[in-house]
C-alpha cells in the first residue's frame, strides 16, 4: 500500500492541488493530512490566491486520515488537550492578540499574525471535529499520525523538541501503544527529521537528513516531515510504501 502524507498546508491551494495530482501520479492508495490546513501568517508565507475554505474542501474530499494542527484548532475556536500547564481563559478567542500574548507567558501560540480567512460555518465545524491523533495499521504495523508529538499532539505550545531527552515521553507512548512508526509535521524543516530508538546522544535527538529516499526498517522511529507550504523553499509531500518500508519525499513548487 502506498500512502501519501501531507502536512502544513497553510491555505496554499495551488500547492495542495499540485500535490493531489502528484499523489495520483504516484499511485497513492490513500492520503493522510497531518494538520495546519489553515492559518496564514504573512511574515512567512506569500502564496497568492490563498483560501482556507477551498483547502478544507479538498482535504475533506480526498484524505482518509486527517488530524488537527494548532492553527486548525484556533480557527475552530477549540482548546487543545495539552497546554504545558497553561490554563486557557474561557474568553481566549475573543481577546485581542496582544492580550493573549501577554497572559500566555510565552507558553502557547497566540496567532496574532494570522490573517483573516474565508472559513465558513461548515468548514469551522469540520476543523473542530478533527482528532488530535490517529493510529491506523499499515502492513500490520501500528503507525501514529499527528501534527506534532506526544503529549503536544497539535503543536499548540511553543516548545520545539530537539535534544534526545525531549523525546523520552514520545518513546514511552510509542512503546505503551505498540506503535512502530510516527509521522508528524509542524517543525517546518526543509528536510525530514528522524528520531531513532535508544538514542542517548547528550545534545541532539532529532536528525535532519538531506535526502529524498529513506528506508524506515522495522525499528521504532519518529519521522518529522517537511511542510507543503514552502515559505521560501519548495513545498513537499511524502509517499510511504508500507510493504517496502520506503519513504520518498516529493517536491512541489509554488504557483
Amino acid at each position: 500500500m502506498r500512502i501519501g502524507i501531507i502536512t502544513d498546508i497553510h491555505e496554499d491551494v495551488a500547492r495542495l492541488a499540485k500535490a493531489l495530482v502528484a499523489a495520483d501520479r504516484e499511485k497513492c492508495d490513500h492520503l493522510a493530512c497531518l494538520g495546519d490546513i489553515v492559518g496564514f501568517d504573512a511574515r512567512f508565507y506569500s502564496h497568492g490566491g490563498r483560501s482556507a475554505a477551498e483547502c478544507v474542501r479538498l482535504v475533506r474530499e480526498n484524505f482518509k486520515w486527517v488530524t488537527a494542527g494548532n492553527h486548525d484548532l484556533f480557527a475552530a475556536r477549540r482548546f487543545p488537550s495539552y497546554s504545558d500547564g497553561f490554563v486557557y481563559p474561557e474568553d481566549w478567542f475573543e481577546m485581542p492578540a496582544e492580550i493573549r500574548k501577554k497572559i500566555s507567558g510565552g507558553k502557547v501560540w497566540c496567532f496574532g499574525n494570522d490573517l483573516p480567512s474565508d472559513l465558513g460555518e461548515k468548514e469551522s465545524e469540520y476543523l473542530a471535529g478533527l482528532p488530535e491523533y490517529i493510529i491506523p495499521e499499515f502492513a500490520e504495523k501500528r503507525v501514529l499520525l499527528s501534527h506534532y508529538i506526544y503529549p503536544d499532539f497539535t503543536g499548540s505550545t511553543t516548545m520545539y523538541v530537539r535534544k534526545a531527552r525531549d523525546f523520552n515521553k514520545l518513546q514511552y507512548f510509542m512503546s505503551e501503544e505498540d506503535i512502530n512508526l510516527t509521522f508528524s509535521g509542524h517543525s517546518h524543516n526543509a528536510f525530514p527529521g528522524f528520531v531513532y530508538p535508544g538514542n542517548r546522544a547528550p545534545v541532539k535527538g532529532l536528525f535532519n537528513i538531506e535526502s529524498e529516499r529513506f528506508m524506515t526498517g522495522d525499528d521504532r522511529i519518529a519521522v518529522f516531515l517537511p511542510p507543503l507550504a514552502g515559505e521560501t523553499m519548495a513545498g513537499s509531500f511524502a509517499v510511504f510504501d508500507t510493504s517496502e518500508r520506503l519513504l520518498v519525499i516529493k517536491r512541489i513548487q509554488g504557483s
